[in-house]
């Protein structure tokens, strides 16, 4: 029988999920939704502020930031389950670049594809890019560990993208290119530590072409 996850086991995890709460109290959480200033001003991702000011923090920002409770405590839960998978098999630094790369893939996805008056915060771009982490993983896995990895993956794709149609500001976009990019972080750090460089190599590759054709395209339409 395994040994029940302890929070030395997967720290950034049980660290995340304190600054995310942290964070939300200070957006005025404990009112139960902050304001839409609140939001803006604390570093919403809003395209126009990034493609037209400048602003491209707030790619990184809005990625702890959330509307209400419900959204918090929705991805605060898909965090700790996807990190009790994730963060043991890559190791805490791997899971965290994870985690920052994918959730900025997402905003820059939903920077090409948002209006530029568009609001849009949370962290479930970034707990998409561990999803797709967990694709990789469940692609490398063997015996019962696959269906396991997989029957995760499912059930929380589908609480959060049933979330998509009840909560306004919170983008499809946002989720496919966390996905999308999650699954390319990890194929940079899991397949560097396994020797296979070029497909390190190969994956990071695509990741950068794509990120800079998102931003081109962003730029065309908003200019």
């Amino acid at each position: 029988m395994g040994r029940a996850m302890q929070p030395r086991d997967m720290p950034a995890t049980y660290g995340l999920l304190a600054l995310l709460a942290v964070i939300f109290l200070a957006e005025g959480g404990l009112a139960g939704q902050p304001s839409t200033f609140r939001l803006v001003q604390m570093g919403g991702q809003v395209n126009g502020y990034i493609l037209l000011g400048g602003q491209w923090w707030r790619l990184l920002t809005a990625m702890f930031l959330h509307f209400n409770w419900l959204h918090i405590l929705l991805n605060g839960w898909s965090l700790y389950v996807m990190g009790q998978i994730v963060e043991p098999v890559l190791g805490t630094r791997k899971f965290l670049f994870v985690y920052l790369v994918g959730g900025l893939f997402g905003g820059l996805v939903s920077l090409a594809f948002y209006p530029l008056n568009v609001l849009m915060v949370g962290a479930s771009g970034a707990i998409f890019g561990l999803l797709g982490a967990t694709a990789v993983i469940a692609l490398h896995a063997a015996g019962p560990s696959r269906g396991y990895l997989l029957r995760w993956l499912l059930s929380i794709l589908v609480l959060n993208l049933g979330f998509d149609f009840t909560m306004p500001g919170i983008g499809v976009w946002d989720h496919v290119g966390g996905l999308i990019g999650g699954f390319l972080a990890t194929y940079v750090v899991y397949a560097s530590t396994r020797g296979r460089t070029a497909v390190a190599y190969s994956a990071g590759g695509a990741y950068v072409v794509l990120a800079a054709f998102l931003i081109a395209y962003a730029q065309r339409l908003a200019g």
